[in-house]
This record gives structure tokens, sequence and C-alpha cells, in this order.
């Protein structure tokens, strides 16, 4: 005889008192999940009809095999109670779930079945990411608490200490940067009656004077990196001429050694004392700041506040280098424009530049004096009969080196020594040309031409163009 308390498949009889899909659209239609999936359909129900889940909540998730017999309520209640309490609070949650397990009882099945089991596996990354951020700001920032850590005594005598209102044991000056900055606290009092917003505004007060102290401990460490007293002083001057006198003495000690062991003993004993006071070899002497360098130094000079004094030297090294860089790759570029593929060739190339720079220099010397020559003779028959060269035109020197000036290029071999004789340009020996062949071209055809020649033209130089051209054939003898 069946239970009475049991539920049965009505396809396959099978118990269904835990879990099974009632229809909707049918009475008394109660299938197990097997015959609900393969589709039964027994009488007027059919599988598309609707079904509702009907659930005891006595059936298991992981089966009859897993270890506990937990059921699908006890699940739910588990999974409440970890959202609830956290995981570790496993005596709240054991309660939670119900009297019936203990504590170890639920962590070592929310261990075994939700963490290392398959759906830990599933959900559970093997490696976390660490999402917590931190705030806090490294040492050196803008906001550190290392920029009010005090530094050590500046080592300077007590006259200097007395000249620059400086206490040693406190680190500290009489007059600091933004001196009234103790203001904000000294008025500043805890009383049991004050209210939220006049607390909050004593924190602010707080706040706004410890970022005071810390933007003059800022200005301090500046000071103490880029060696800002000792320059204050001159002691760096000092420094520097004591230095020389000393290379100075070893030299003359190396010198006196007969260059042996007791001259390199003596020149070594001075190292230290040129070093001033660093221990080890020497440093490698700098190579010497040009006024550019200088005056670029002075425009980067606001950068110091955000670098330290080493990276701000090295910054100033790399523009340095870069501006070598680039003059070295303009050379190599030029190198290549004139066919160099090879460094061994470039000595070959800077020496034959060099004598043709040089013989195009002497060249040019001995045409301006040739040149300044002619103009005198040309000046001084001018003074006697009118047989002058050129008007002056305030400067003597206009025509002395005509290789050098535009048109050049566009003379006759005899016109270049023409030109070179009247110490007159190629541009202006080009207009008068011009001009003569127009007026002769317009005269042959019947036009009538009235000639325009430019001032510095006078009638000897108009003469001895005008054979020129006649004598090349430019121009007919009747023209001239």
């Amino acid at each position: 005889m069946a239970d009475l308390g049991k539920k049965y498949c009505v396809n396959c009889l099978a118990d269904v008192t835990n879990l099974r899909l009632r229809c909707t659209d049918c009475q008394d239609i109660e299938l197990c999940p097997e015959c609900f999936s393969a589709g039964a359909e027994i009488g007027n129900h059919r599988r598309w009809h609707g079904y509702q889940q009907v659930d005891g909540g006595r059936f298991t998730l992981w089966g009859p095999e897993a270890e506990g017999g937990w059921t699908s309520r006890e699940e739910q209640l588990l999974l409440d109670a970890i959202e609830q309490y956290g995981f570790g609070n496993w005596e709240d949650m054991a309660t939670h779930v119900g009297a019936s397990r203990t504590p170890q009882e639920v962590m070592d099945h929310y261990v075994s079945m939700y963490i290392h089991g398959n759906l830990g596996k599933a959900c559970i990354p093997d490696s976390i990411p660490n999402r917590v951020t931190d705030h806090t700001c490294p040492n050196g920032g803008p906001l550190s608490p290392s920029l009010t850590t005090p530094l050590p005594p500046l080592d300077i005598s007590v006259a200097e200490q007395q000249q620059l209102g400086y206490m040693p044991l406190r680190d500290d000056y009489e007059i600091e940067y933004d001196q009234d900055a103790e203001k904000l606290i000294s008025g500043l009092s805890v009383n049991y009656d004050d209210d939220d917003v006049e607390i909050e505004m004593k924190r602010a007060h707080v706040d706004m004077y410890v970022r005071k102290l810390r933007e003059r401990q800022r200005r301090k460490n500046i000071a103490r990196d880029y060696n800002l007293v000792p320059a204050f002083l001159g002691k760096d001057k000092k420094d520097k001429e004591k230095e020389k006198p000393a290379l100075g003495g070893g030299a003359s000690g190396a010198a006196a050694g007969g260059g042996g062991a007791g001259g390199a003993a003596a020149a070594s004993s001075t190292a230290p004392s040129a070093t001033a006071g660093s221990s080890g070899a020497p440093p490698a002497p700098k190579r010497k700041i040009t006024k550019e360098e200088k005056e670029q130094r002075l425009k980067l000079r606001a950068l110091c506040q955000f670098m330290a004094h080493r990276e701000f030297e090295e910054f100033f090294e790399n523009m340095h280098k870069e501006r070598v860089l680039r003059a070295k790759v303009r050379e190599l570029q030029r190198y290549r424009r004139n066919g160099i593929t090879k460094l061994d060739e470039s000595a070959e190339y800077e020496a034959a530049r060099h004598k043709r720079e040089k013989r195009k220099e002497n060249k040019s010397v001995a045409q301006s004096k040739r040149g300044s020559g002619a103009g005198a003779g040309a000046g001084g028959g001018t003074a006697g009969g009118g047989t002058a060269g050129i008007k002056e035109e305030g400067k003597d020197s206009e025509f002395s080196a005509i290789e050098n000036l535009s048109g050049f290029e566009l003379l006759s071999d005899r016109e270049k020594v023409l030109c070179t004789s009247l110490n007159l340009s190629p541009m202006r020996y080009v207009t008068v040309k011009t001009i003569i062949i127009k007026d002769h071209l317009q005269k042959r055809q019947g036009i009538p031409a009235k000639s325009r020649l430019p001032s510095y033209l006078d009638k000897v130089l108009k003469k001895r163009i005008l054979n020129f051209l006649t004598e090349s054939g430019w121009i007919s003898r009747d023209s001239s």
C-alpha cells in the first residue's frame, strides 16, 4: 500500500516527494524531472503546457553521494548566512542554518563545496588582484611626512650663523618662509562646547599650518641640495681660490721630483685638498661651460624647485649631448651629400675643403686689391680729363669680388674680364647690355628709340661697352 505522505510521478510512478513538476493546464498531473525532460504526454497533457516546480526542500544539490546529506533548504540558509555574517563566523552561521548542523560541519561543507569544489573553481580566479589603493604619499613628495624631518645642521662658523640668523640646534632661521604661519594656530583652543562646524574649522587651520611647515622644509631642502648657503656666503669662491694654489704646488712638486716617484707623491698629496675633502680618486675635471650654456642654465633655473640637483645636472648634460649629436648628424648628412660613405674619406675631404676655402679667400683678397687699384686709377683719370670709369656711390668696395655676385655665371670669359677691368657688377653690365641691344633693334626697325641709360653709366663706360659689343658682333658699327 502506497504511503499517503508521498507523491509519485503519473508516468513512471517514481517518488517525487522532494521535487516534482506540476502542470498548470491539467489537474493532478505531476511528473518527475526525468519524464518532464523526455516530454512525456499522458491523456490530455501535452509537453508544451505550462508547469510549476514544486520543491519540498528535501532534495540535495550535490547528489545522494555527497557527504552530510545537505538539503536544498539548508543550502539556501547557508548562503544567506554567509552573506549576512561573513566568512569565518561559523557559530552564527550554524545557528542560522539550524540546530541540526554544527559550526564544524558548516565550515567543512562550505569550504569543500563552494571554495575547493567545482563551483569554487569555476567562480574564483586563481590569482586575485590587489584592489587596495595606496593613498599615502611617498618620501620626497609634495605632502610626504619626510619633508618635515629635520636635516643635520650646517657646517658654518659662529660669525656666519649670526650673519644668517641661523640656529643650528633647531635647524631654523630667525626669519623663515611665511613668517606669520604660526598665527593660524596660536589662538586655537579645544573647548567642550564646540560644535561640529567649529571643530572642522580648527582642523582646517591645523591642516593649513602643516602645509606651510612642509613648504618651508621643502625650500630648506632645495637650498641644502643646491648648496645655496655657501654660495651666498661666498665660501665656494674661497674654496676655488684655495684649490688653485694647491694644484699649482702639486705641479711644482712633481716638476721638482723630476717626474719620478717623488713628483708623483707630491702631486697625489695635493689631490685631497683639491677635492675638498672627498674620499677616493679625484673626480674628472668638468668641461668649460660656454656663455650660451650659462644663459640657458639661467632660463632653466625655474625647474630647480621641481628637480633634485643631480637630476638637474643630468638634464643639462643631456641637453648638451643632444646639441653635440645634432651637430654630428648635420656633419654626416653633409658628407653623404658630397658622396662620402666612410669616415676614412672624411679627413681627406676636410683637408681638400680647407684648401679650397683658403684658395678662394686668397683670390678674393687679390681681386679686392686689384679692384681698388683700378678704381683709384679711374678716379684720377676723371679728375684730369673726364676719363673716369664709375661714379662713386658711397661704397668703393661694392665690386671688389664679382665672383660672389649674382649674374656672374651669365657672363662669358671676355665679359668677365671687361667687368673686372671696369669694376662693374655683372647684373649692372647685363642691364646696360640689354638696353643697348634693345635700342639697336628698334633703330633697325625704324622705331624711334630714346635710350634711358642708368645713372651710374657715364660716357667713358658707355663708349667702352659699345666698342666691346661692336667687336663681339652684338650690334653693327653704324649704330655705334
